[in-house]
């Protein structure tokens, strides 16, 4: 009888442990469920501001980007303005210096005939050495002057002002002389000479041959 009370005593004393261990279990369940619950918060709440910041920074960089895109498109226009101005006042100034050097080169062939009319040998040769000095100049530019007696006509580059008329077959539609000079630049026409040409007597056209190249 004693044995069995004894044997009791200690399951209920066990029964009394695990109570006290369950309860205990429960309220470790309990405090790690709180902290787990305000950690689940807190990292909730932090994601949230991660995804405030994120957001700001898309919109600042989507802001930046139309600023930029808008200074580019800006910087484009103007870029384009000044290179048509640039473009416009150097064809310009290409023409200017056309017409400068058309102008030089039609007194030099002033002073040229000039020299020849009047028999100045001196003023012909210091005039023809300044000839050969601007004809090495052109070459590099492209600008070209037309107009030399004895070739043939070439109505592409020749205006025939008059009619030679000429006994010798060899000078039929070659340039008798030279009135005016003609000018190329990069083979456009800014001017044709104006000539004379020979033409045979006995020649019933009073058109000289077309298609003559010089």
């Amino acid at each position: 009888m004693f044995g069995i009370r004894k044997l009791l005593r200690q399951i209920l004393q066990r029964l009394l442990a695990l109570e006290e261990a369950a309860a205990s279990a429960e309220g470790n369940i309990a405090r790690n469920s709180e902290q787990l619950a305000l950690r689940v918060s807190e990292l909730s709440s932090a994601a949230n501001r991660h995804d405030m910041v994120i957001e700001d920074m898309i919109e600042s960089w989507e802001e930046l980007r139309e600023k930029q895109k808008e200074e580019l498109q800006m910087l484009t226009s103007a870029l384009s303005a000044s290179a048509g101005r640039e473009q416009k006042d150097a064809a310009e100034r290409e023409k200017a210096l056309l017409e400068l050097l058309m102008c030089t080169h039609d007194m030099l062939f002033a002073l040229q005939k000039a020299a020849e009319e009047t028999g100045s040998e001196v003023w012909l040769r210091q005039l023809t050495l300044s000839e050969r000095r601007l004809a090495e100049a052109r070459l590099p530019s492209g600008f070209q002057v037309t107009g030399t007696a004895g070739v043939p006509v070439n109505y592409a580059v020749h205006e025939v002002v008059d009619v030679i008329r000429t006994q010798d077959p060899e000078q039929d539609q070659l340039v008798a002389e030279v009135y005016a000079c003609g000018y190329l630049y990069l083979g456009r026409i800014l001017k044709k000479a104006q000539v004379s040409a020979y033409r045979l007597t006995d020649t019933s056209s009073d058109n000289i041959g077309g298609g003559i190249s010089e």
